[in-house]
């Protein structure tokens, strides 16, 4: 991390310099005590974190917090802002351009190291996004390019299955992301008429007081009946024993919705670490079932009723992005086959388990069934029972290939015509 620290007085630098040497951050740090040098610094640098002082002679903290904002390129840039002041003008000043946090003056251990964590952490997390978004577009590019280069049509097929599944996971994962931000905006909405009434109610109990001039001997033997009234009465006004009770809620709710995010956004990242690298490590298979359930879950929960058996089982070495392209692949299978019965009643049931020393997971949907004779085809490249154009016939192909070729485990599928499907795929336990 390169932290960059303007301050006039040089024993604040002094002071944040030490503290940051006797950490255990690895950084490199770059002291400034002239406001006028701070854009010239930037443009010189690439700054992870500025820790900015808001009153600085020549140009105010705030001043420079704007002419950084300004410009696209920093906007990553965390910027936490140096302060003596109390006032709240002055912190709103500061957040409305752009800075992330404060750090109060004179500087207190444990507070600097707490909130420059935080932006540590909130600036690493962006850089993985940004890793994360140019290594995606540098795989799309070599994909793009491989395409061109290969004439197997069979390649061609099994490329244009996979991006359209990427497609149909975009379009489900934004939906599921997109209703809790809904509610988390409605909620911040909510929250922010509460602060606005709570705000004038604090004036109202400063007013009196200020109005009244009384220091504590006075306190003691005026009679505040009439202003207490006046408050219960404001109060009742701006609904704040309501306010009060639903505060706790909302803010629980919201919680609610940014861990559903972040399990989402989570659960991306883990299959985008290996999706394109033959990598094969120690996983949960129970880990990576509830992964592909949830990015699918905005088509199951529209299609089918879902039950998840999660077994005690022991982990296994596999790559987890394929093994999640499998289970997906299997579960969409599913989703398809009750669809075209329009089953009303539909259900699929996700079970892990262990049996004979092995890690096993089966998939079982009560969709129509498969055909006898159509059973032993499944697995044959280019099989497929829908309409003409409709699919590639090549999912299946590719699970069956990565479970036991790639894997060296055992694939098996059994069906009852018109009751149920059951897929079962099974992995040496690394016990």
């Amino acid at each position: 991390m390169k932290i960059l620290i303007v301050d006039d007085e040089k024993l604040n630098l002094k002071i944040a310099n030490d503290y940051l040497e006797k950490s255990n951050i690895n950084c490199e740090v770059t002291l400034c005590n002239d406001s006028t040098e701070v854009e010239k610094l930037v443009s010189e640098n690439n700054f992870d974190i500025i820790l900015l002082d808001i009153v600085m002679p020549k140009m105010t903290g705030i001043d420079v917090l704007k002419i950084i904002r300004s410009k696209e390129e920093y906007n990553n840039i965390q910027i936490l802002m140096f302060t003596s002041l109390t006032d709240n003008d002055s912190f709103k000043k500061c957040f409305e351009n752009g800075a992330d946090d404060y750090v109060n003056k004179p500087i207190k251990e444990v507070e600097f190291f707490a909130r420059l964590k935080a932006a540590i952490k909130t600036r690493s997390n962006a850089i993985m996004l940004e890793e994360m978004f140019e290594r995606i577009k540098k795989q799309n590019n070599e994909l793009k390019l491989l395409n061109k280069t290969l004439q197997d049509t069979q390649f061609q097929i099994i490329q244009k299955e996979k991006l359209a599944a990427i497609g149909e996971l975009a379009a489900g994962v934004a939906h599921e992301i997109n209703n809790p931000l809904g509610y988390l905006g409605s909620n911040l909405e909510t929250l922010s008429k509460f602060v606005s009434k709570i705000q004038t109610m604090i004036e109202e109990y400063r007013g009196i007081i200020k109005g009244k001039n009384l220091d504590e001997r006075d306190i003691e033997n005026y009679n505040m009946s009439k202003e207490e009234a006046y408050i219960r009465d404001m109060e009742k006004k701006l609904k704040i024993d309501f306010i009060m009770g639903e505060m706790g809620g909302i803010i629980k709710d919201s919680l609610d919705g940014a861990n559903r995010v972040s399990k989402i956004v989570s659960s991306l990242q883990n299959f985008a670490k290996t999706g394109f690298e033959d990598e094969m490590v120690n996983n949960d298979l129970n880990i990576i079932v509830d992964e592909a359930v949830l990015l699918l879950n905005n088509d199951l929960k529209s299609v089918a009723e879902i039950e998840k058996i999660n077994g005690i089982i022991t982990n296994i070495i596999c790559n987890r992005s394929e093994i999640g392209q499998v289970i997906m692949s299997l579960l969409t299978n599913s989703l398809q086959a009750i669809k075209s019965q329009n089953n009303e009643n539909g259900k699929i049931i996700i079970r892990t388990f262990e049996e004979d020393g092995k890690v096993c997971c089966s998939i079982s949907d009560n969709g129509p069934g498969i055909e006898e004779n159509v059973l032993s085809k499944i697995f044959d490249p280019f099989f497929t029972t829908k309409e003409i154009g409709t699919a590639a016939g090549v999912g299946l192909t590719i699970a069956h290939d990565v479970i036991v070729k790639r894997h060296h485990g055992e694939f098996d599928v059994k069906s009852i015509p018109r009751k149920e499907t059951i897929f079962t795929f099974k992995f040496k336990s690394i016990n």
